[in-house]
């Protein structure tokens, strides 16, 4: 098993015990871990960055086993989970660049009014925050697009960022999570490959994600690029 460094930091300072399953499936566990979610996924599921990402191609034998924390380690039913490889989800830092892809019809469905300039403000977080389908709300996708882009850009919005924080709790324990990490730049590798060179076939691979996951990414972090190419220096997005 493999998995982000913060992840098996996180482990290692639960207190052993049963924990809350949130959602199991084929490709996915996640438990509540102390207000932080972490997941086991497939070797065919996304590698998010707040799982530990399993070599099994299907996890349909451990869906509905108690889940539990051991000494650090992740114990679903009888079977220990060691991490025994770690990964950096962290993206890397971008320059600008001229691509920034239509916003995909199934964000632009929901009639959010999304700003043609990109600039995100706390009344568009309330807008998006927890709204939408999706085991991640889709409107949580797309801010976690959006401020993932801001980060990897190297151009954070300070402000933004933490008008978000204190607003976590409007969502799903696991979108609030996955929005924690895209606050600190930790990375859906397909966001990534997109970021880093955003071809045809990275496009599609992203658009791939989840039902809607893939699109609401796509849309933010579309919107993100859009902010900065209006940006003027000294001037705060």
């Amino acid at each position: 098993m493999a998995a982000p460094t913060r992840v098996r930091s996180r482990l290692a300072a639960a207190h052993d015990g049963p924990r809350r399953v949130m959602h199991a499936s084929a490709t996915a566990v996640y438990v509540d871990l102390d207000g932080w979610c972490v997941g086991l996924v497939s070797a065919t599921a996304t590698r998010v960055p707040c799982a530990v990402w399993s070599t099994l191609p299907d996890l349909a034998h451990l869906a509905g086993l108690p889940v539990a924390v051991h000494g650090g380690t992740l114990v679903v039913g009888d079977q220990e989970l060691r991490v025994v490889r770690l990964a950096d989800p962290g993206v890397a830092r971008v320059g600008r660049h001229d691509v920034v892809p239509p916003t995909p019809a199934a964000v632009t469905a929901y009639g959010w009014d999304l700003p043609a300039d990109g600039r995100l403000t706390p009344a568009h977080v309330d807008r998006l925050l927890g709204r939408g389908p999706g085991l991640t709300p889709l409107g949580d996708d797309v801010l976690a697009g959006w401020f993932l882009t801001r980060a990897a850009l190297g151009l954070p919005d300070p402000a933004l960022v933490a008008d978000l924080r204190r607003r976590l709790g409007v969502t799903t324990l696991l979108s609030a999570t996955l929005l924690d990490c895209a606050l600190r730049g930790e990375a859906l590798p397909e966001l990534a490959g997109w970021l880093a060179d955003p071809t045809a076939a990275a496009t599609d691979a992203l658009l791939a994600v989840g039902a809607t996951s893939g699109a609401g990414l796509l849309a933010g972090a579309g919107l993100a690029l859009a902010s900065v190419s209006t940006d003027r220096p000294g001037r705060a997005a």
